[in-house]
């Protein structure tokens, strides 16, 4: 549009803004439409994301490992037994157990348990971190920083306190201490802190309220309101009584140069800028069949198996520096041996070398030594079961009743939806109305929407390739109600009875897995032969919502038609198609603003002209004497 000044209607009286205006009222509808389509188009991606959501809560629900309760592809899900644990008439904690989808109905008697299975364990013997100790060469030089700073400062868990010790300074090392205690007491007053001294050492010591006995778990950090007094008395700020494992292993503990350790015959060589996580973590995930940990509140590192009883005994090969200065070799380490559980079950007596195992398909716990019987009954108990076949069913119906109502809702065409000009003139309450019957109908009919039902519906009652049962035979069928397109209804009896005669048929009904991968599109016909009703929907839901590309890069069927909530979606088909709306949208609006400029000059041309036309009927009028 021109910036040009524009005076119209002089000559000829118009109101040119307004006629205009009109003029290009006309031109704006198509703006208008474009606009309506876009926001159509918004429309219909919200509703296929609702969809995608609703697949999403429904697949996270029943088919993820992670709730092992619900995961209908996993077996254990199905459990078709209860079981007691009874010593004495009443129930005992010495023992935990749980049923499987192999349980077997009866009872067994763990008639006594000697010994635990534990783990082979060393535990440093000693503190690692013995740095708030330090060594005062004369107390003339103590007096001396006195003088011109007396105050220190201490931190105890967390907790930072500053104190003011004699600026005169003390006759004897043992008066220093004794002060500094005192000080030390009263401003941490949970515990007594003490200064300890022997000969020209000083330490720092934590004990028990009103006692001497060591209280452990406290962290110490000496401050740096005083460094010049520290380090008189062979101390640093920031030295502490446990150790920060973010330090190096120079830092920590002075070593220098590579430090190695071998554990279960495999070797770790650290170098002595690495820090003690680092070294932790590297032991850790090293596969060597141990853990080791460090303790911040006993100071100690402990190094463990990872499994119980003799088959963990840890072999810890040479002396090394490393495992020197954390305190588990050299002689001063805590050794437990591991052991192997000792108990006797059914009159015979065994060993097992973990406390867990199974026996008639029941898992085993044993949690502590008993000399009583302890009687474990399994019974068969299908009520959770058939309940969460119930439940899963109902979410299947609401599923497929969300799915039906978005493809069998009809376009409103007496609704479109609202321009800016339309909102203007309405109320909020007008405007929400009117919104819900302008967007019905986004997906109505929409073919990938009733692939999926289709696809689910072939999934339930195809055959199973090996198996001789179906749906039905377990009480569960479509409704005869054709209105309820593709719901399923349930004979709770029928369901009951197929669990308790044919417990193992149903697991394989729904966990039945193919060896053929979800990945191999070229067999997939194959795999949905063999795999179980969970597998087979579990399939569809991953071709609509999966997250992952395929080989011809491409995520699920629905994420590539309307992309995700999170983030910004500019590859989905929906989102090209909004954005191609876009810039139909900016060339209308271009076109529009052209040929506003077109109207508004030709009306200065006419202005133009009538002007001309006055002047030489002036002219003509002066020449007839007028």
């Amino acid at each position: 549009m021109s910036d040009m000044l524009r005076i119209t209607g002089l000559i000829s009286g118009m109101d040119t803004d307004a006629t205009v205006k009109k003029l290009i009222e006309v031109e704006r509808i198509k703006v208008d439409r474009a606009e309506q389509e876009k926001q159509y188009l918004e429309w219909q991606k919200e509703d296929y994301r609702e969809i995608a959501n609703s697949l999403r809560g429904f697949q996270e629900e029943y088919f993820d490992f992670l709730k092992p309760a619900t995961n209908l592809r996993s077996a254990s899900t199905f459990s078709m037994f209860s079981a007691s644990v009874m010593s004495g008439g009443s129930e005992s904690s010495a023992v935990s157990v749980s049923t499987s989808s192999t349980s077997q109905v009866g009872s067994f008697s763990i008639e006594s348990i000697s010994q635990l299975a534990s783990k082979d364990k060393y535990v440093s013997g000693d503190v690692i971190s013995d740095i708030t100790t330090g060594s005062i060469a004369d107390t003339a030089n103590i007096n001396t920083k006195l003088a011109s700073n007396n105050k220190m400062s201490f931190t105890l868990d967390g907790v930072t306190k500053q104190i003011e010790l004699n600026s005169a300074g003390y006759g004897s090392l043992v008066d220093f201490a004794t002060d500094l205690t005192t000080q030390l007491q009263d401003a941490f007053t949970n515990v007594d802190m003490t200064a300890v001294v022997s000969g020209t050492e000083i330490s720092f010591k934590i004990y028990q309220k009103g006692t001497t006995t060591d209280e452990s778990g406290h962290q110490l950090v000496l401050g740096s309101t005083n460094t010049d007094l520290l380090n008189e008395m062979g101390l640093s700020s920031g030295d502490r009584n446990t150790l920060s494992t973010s330090q190096t292993l120079s830092q920590a503990f002075g070593l220098s140069g590579d430090q190695s350790v071998t554990i279960n015959g495999k070797t770790f060589t650290f170098a002595s800028t690495k820090t003690i996580d680092e070294v932790i973590q590297t032991i850790n995930d090293g596969n060597a069949g141990v853990e080791i940990s460090y303790n911040g509140f006993s100071d100690k590192f402990t190094l463990e198996s990872t499994t119980e009883g003799n088959q963990g005994i840890i072999d810890i090969g040479a002396a090394s520096g490393l495992f020197e200065a954390f305190k588990l070799q050299g002689g001063t380490e805590t050794y437990t041996q591991a052991k192997s559980a000792s108990f006797v079950v059914d009159g015979v007596t065994t060993t097992r070398d973990s406390n867990t195992f199974e026996f008639n398909g029941v898992n085993v716990v044993l949690n502590e030594t008993s000399t009583d019987p302890i009687n474990i009954n399994v019974e068969s108990d299908t009520s959770d079961v058939k309940d969460m076949i119930v439940k899963f069913i109902d979410k299947y119906n609401e599923l497929i009743n969300e799915i039906n109502e978005k493809t069998s809702e009809r376009k409103n065409y007496d609704y479109k939806p609202l321009t800016d000009a339309q909102k203007e003139e309405l109320s909020e309450d007008e405007i929400e109305k009117w919104q819900v019957q302008a967007r019905k109908g986004t997906l109505n009919n929409d073919n990938t929407l009733e692939k999926i039902t289709r696809e689910l519906r072939t999934s339930l009652y195809e055959s199973i390739e090996g198996l001789d049962i179906s749906l039905y035979d377990i009480g569960i069928q479509s409704s005869t109600n054709y209105k309820e397109a593709g719901k399923l209804v349930i004979n709770e009896g029928k369901l009951e009875k197929a669990l308790k005669e044919r417990p193992n048929e149903v697991v394989e009904l729904f966990t039945k897995q193919s060896d053929v991968s979800y990945s191999n599109a070229s067999q997939r016909i194959e795999r949905k032969a063999e795999n179980g009703i969970a597998y087979r929907i579990y399939d569809v839901l991953q071709d609509n919502i999966r997250l992952t590309r395929d080989t011809n890069n491409n995520r699920g069927a629905l994420i590539e038609k309307a992309g995700l909530e999170t983030g910004v979606d500019t590859t989905s088909e929906m989102a090209k198609k909004i954005r191609a709306m876009d810039d139909r949208i900016d060339r209308l609006l271009d076109l529009l603003a052209d040929q506003e400029e077109r109207y508004y000059q030709q009306f200065s041309a006419m202005e133009s002209a009538m002007s001309s036309l006055a002047s030489q009927g002036e002219w003509l009028a002066s020449q007839f004497g007028g």
